[in-house]
């Protein structure tokens, strides 16, 4: 049987790949299952992206949940990290546009997922401010202006430059702390 894990990384590579183009039978071609056994599993297409980026969200809290747990870490360090937690995953093309269009549902867990939960970090943040090493920022307005340029680099609004995903999202992050004056 296939794990979740298999399912869900060969699925974000044949999205990454192909956009919502790619079909149900080349996702269990790259499983090495027959299409039925894959229908045993997800109920639909739609299932299947919803499932997808899930998962991916799953491995994000992860990653910040091990950053969490890490005593040795700063405010601000912790804070950067935090926001700078995105799996390692082949992303070169997003297609939001195509996951929106498309994935209607899988999109809204999406962007539930950029604007919610943000409890954690907002109190790492809180901590920065309560030792002086931020700024005593609107928590609220913070958040959305961090989600509002993660989501505009994944609907490849963004200015076309040789960066990877990561790379623009830990400059967003360094310029969100610390401007951009020396």
């Amino acid at each position: 049987m296939i794990t979740p894990q298999q399912l869900f990384s060969e699925t974000m590579s044949l999205y990454f790949e192909e956009g919502s183009r790619f079909t149900m039978d080349e996702v269990a071609a790259r499983l090495g299952i027959s299409k039925k056994t894959l229908y045993e599993v997800v109920s639909s297409k739609n299932d299947l992206a919803v499932n997808m980026v899930e998962y991916y969200f799953a491995q994000v809290a992860a990653l910040q949940e091990e950053i969490h747990a890490d005593p040795a870490l700063r405010p601000v360090e912790k804070l950067k990290k935090l926001l700078c937690a995105t799996p390692d995953l082949p992303m070169r093309k997003y297609h939001l546009q195509e996951l929106k269009r498309g994935f209607p549902a899988a999109y809204a867990v999406l962007d539930e997922h950029l604007r919610q939960g943000w409890e954690r970090t907002l109190a790492i943040l809180d901590q920065a401010k309560a030792q002086g090493a931020v700024r005593n920022i609107d928590n609220a307005l913070f958040s959305k202006v961090y989600a509002a340029a993660i989501e505009d680099i994944l609907m490849e609004n963004d200015i076309h430059t040789n960066l990877t995903f990561r790379q623009k999202q830990e400059q967003i992050v360094d310029i969100l702390l610390f401007g951009i004056c020396n």
